[in-house]
């Protein structure tokens, strides 16, 4: 089911904030109460004396998470919580049934890829294409009909262009997508907002792997933690831990379908709607150095390891190499 959302304006009540933490490992705790010191003291970074003089920023703490990418600007109080994920948890996600249970849409709606010879179109300013048969809208709904043919998943893709008035508004607009659509199928489980990457100009040569002969993009994962740029964060918080358990579970699938399938998930300080679900995805298909085709390709994959994660098998056999 391929269709426009209007613009439903609703309140909406926060989602169950936190999950129990009591399956973290006793090892842990070590280390959790040594960052929490080093955070305290981190604290002095930037303090002026009474005489004028800056005292020295004492450094960040080091902390990595396995296959992510963390912003400078995350809170290391939220990457605490995310030790706990560092073992991908089966994510309570029931996408099986006759009524719709994942809705695709696109924040960013007419983000473009490269240009070749099939798909041939003038990039706009941001490397836009406002044909929805040539931008990341022919992407989700590729995912969408694998979704639906492949693993008999009941999909809705949205199309609507979140885009004007202004860019950097979109999520605003997103946000009542959702809503609306929460409202009216309960039975929604996952919500995946598709992107592709971007990585300005000049554009940087096309990152994509062969598989089977087929050149396929790479596939990203972005998890917010909902502290916002401000640092006060928003009033509804999203349940960031399982968000990111979800993608990287994701991600393990298809690293082991190829090892360079999946590039390592980004967490950032925003919030980026993931407050409306705890299975809500971000997945950056390619990048505008990429093409339609390779992106296509992907979409492919990332159904599969969607698919996965829910316990479903594919319909016919052949279709796509999975992971062992």
């Amino acid at each position: 089911m391929q269709t426009n959302a209007r613009a439903v304006r609703r309140k909406t009540n926060a989602n169950a904030k936190g999950q129990g933490k009591g399956w973290l490992a006793a090892a842990l705790i070590g280390l959790c109460a040594m960052i929490l010191i080093a955070a305290a003291v981190s604290k002095l970074a930037g303090a002026v004396q009474p005489g004028g003089e800056e005292v020295e920023a004492t450094p960040r703490p080091t902390l990595r998470l396995e296959r992510a990418d963390v912003d400078d600007n995350v809170d290391i109080g939220f990457l605490m919580e995310l030790i706990g994920t560092q073992e991908p948890k089966s994510p309570d996600m029931n996408l099986a049934g006759g009524e719709p249970t994942v809705l695709i849409y696109h924040t960013h709606t007419k983000e473009g890829y490269f240009p070749t010879d099939q798909y041939d179109y003038e990039p706009g300013d941001d490397w836009r294409c406002q044909d929805d048969s040539m931008n990341v809208c022919v992407v989700g709904e590729r995912l969408a009909e694998d979704l639906r043919s492949v693993y008999g998943i009941e999909v809705i893709h949205d199309t609507t262009n979140h885009e004007p008035p202004k860019l950097a508004t979109s999520y605003s607009r997103s946000l009542e997508t959702m809503l609306y659509y929460k409202e009216k199928y309960p039975s929604i489980t996952l919500f995946i907002d598709v992107h592709r990457d971007d990585y300005g100009q000049p554009v940087i040569p096309a990152d994509y792997l062969v598989i089977d002969g087929h050149e396929v993009a790479r596939i990203m994962f972005v998890v917010g933690t909902g502290k916002g740029a401000t640092g006060t964060g928003f009033d509804e918080m999203p349940d960031f831990t399982s968000n990111y358990a979800l993608a990287k579970r994701l991600t393990e699938y298809l690293l082991k379908i190829d090892d360079s399938l999946a590039r390592n998930i980004r967490v950032k300080a925003g919030r980026y709607n993931q407050h409306v679900s705890s299975t809500c995805l971000l997945a950056e298909i390619g990048h505008n150095g990429n093409t339609l085709e390779q992106a296509l390709n992907a979409a492919d994959y990332l159904a599969a390891a969607i698919a996965n994660a829910a316990g479903l098998q594919a319909r016919q056999t052949g279709v796509l190499p999975l992971a062992p």
